[in-house]
């Protein structure tokens, strides 16, 4: 692809650059970036407005460069705890339109989506380019599933969801890699990606972790756990997409077999979902939103149990970030105020166990974007994957 090329799609997938800008993401000299965007407004395929001020003025204000026709639009499903939550949204970030609901049956087919693929079909914005899916499970692209380890359990079968621990086990249907039958249902490409890495994509992005290069992104369940890790700036998966499965990290030599195939898994330790414990305590039914509100009020039984949950993650984080080296260790956002206690007990471990430098430069801190951190990361893969097929 071309400088001109490269320009032309970088804008197309923005709501609005500058030249300044281009040259810095797409990393060409700023007198290349001129020539090109010279060259496209020439033709009409790109126009040009003066950018909102953003502090006091001096001098010529920058030009903001934006495409001539409409805005192209991707949709970003994200299936996981019984929910999905869907959004249409521009490539630059602005979502046009949300939804969030309930899903029933026990996922152990593609027809779970069915309300998602509505809600895009009917929101009414046009054609779509490309839609992302966050699904709760380990994923490497082209194949789903990690091959050679993952077995298939049935809906009852212990096991774990996600970049996580779910006792429905890993969703048979993604395995192979649906995201062929998907597109062709859907009629535009579809790209399949772990949730926990979503949302680690979103903070690095949009949220806390916006100009920070290493960063772990945390993310905690009623019935899971996992990470998504972003290095150098750029997501990684690991080989087989299983890259960020804290919950897979071995514990115990005689703990259970766990549906990764491996045995004694960490998920093994919090085989209870954590509603199921605060109910012995407080002799009724709750919820896992329940749950959060009380530990934010400070009630004892869940804002201990929470802190147990941050030092037992804690502890294998702290050798992570000794390995890694990070700048940032983030936790999901969509706790609310009851992350406090997770941070509590994560940054004990991380002060106890963690290397004195590393400790010295890591940020134990909550994300900022809430249960929005997966749609966001979501937009952002959407348009890393148009930049590259454009």
């Amino acid at each position: 692809m071309d400088a001109t090329q490269r320009v032309r799609s970088a804008v197309e997938t923005s709501d609005g650059t500058t030249r300044a800008d281009l040259a810095t993401e797409l990393g060409l000299p700023l007198g290349t970036v001129t020539t090109a965007v010279a060259g496209l407004l020439r033709s009409g395929v790109l126009t040009e407005q003066p950018a909102p001020p953003t502090g006091p003025r001096s001098g010529r204000p920058a030009m903001l460069l934006i495409p001539a026709g409409p805005s192209r639009t991707v949709g970003a499903v994200v299936w996981a705890h019984g929910r999905l939550r869907t959004a249409v949204a521009t490539y630059g970030g602005t979502v046009l339109a949300r939804g969030d609901m309930a899903v029933t049956g026990d996922g152990s087919s593609p027809d779970v989506l069915e309300p998602a693929w509505r809600f895009l079909d009917e929101a009414g914005l046009g054609p779509l380019d490309r839609v992302v899916l966050g699904v709760p499970a380990p994923f490497q692209r082209g194949v789903g599933l990690p091959p050679g380890r993952l077995p298939v359990p049935g809906p009852s079968s212990p096991g774990c969801e996600g970049a996580s621990a779910r006792r429905s086990g890993f969703a048979p249907w993604l395995h192979p890699d649906p995201a062929a039958a998907l597109a062709q249902r859907l009629g535009v490409p579809v790209v399949i990606e772990n949730d926990a890495n979503l949302g680690a994509l979103g903070e690095a992005h949009s949220g806390v972790g916006l100009g920070r290069s290493c960063q772990i992104f945390l993310k905690l369940g009623e019935r899971s756990v996992g990470a998504g890790l972003v290095l150098d700036g750029a997501l990684h998966r690991g080989a087989s997409g299983f890259a960020g499965e804290i919950a897979h990290i071995h514990a115990d030599d005689d703990g259970p077999l766990c549906a990764c195939g491996a045995r004694g898994c960490l998920s093994s330790r919090a085989r209870r979902p954590l509603v199921e414990l605060m109910e012995e305590a407080y002799d009724r039914p709750l919820t896992f939103t329940e749950v959060l509100r009380l530990a934010d009020a400070d009630e004892p039984a869940p804002a201990r149990v929470l802190r147990e949950v941050g030092r037992t993650l804690g502890r294998p984080l702290a050798d992570l970030c000794t390995f890694l080296d990070p700048d940032l260790l983030i936790l999901d956002g969509a706790l609310g105020g009851a992350g406090r206690h997770v941070l509590s007990g994560l940054a004990e471990q991380i002060e106890r166990c963690c290397a004195p430098a590393v400790a010295a430069s890591l940020s134990v801190v909550q994300g900022t974007l809430g249960s929005d951190a997966e749609i966001l990361g979501a937009i952002r893969l959407a348009r890393t994957e148009a930049l590259a097929s454009d």
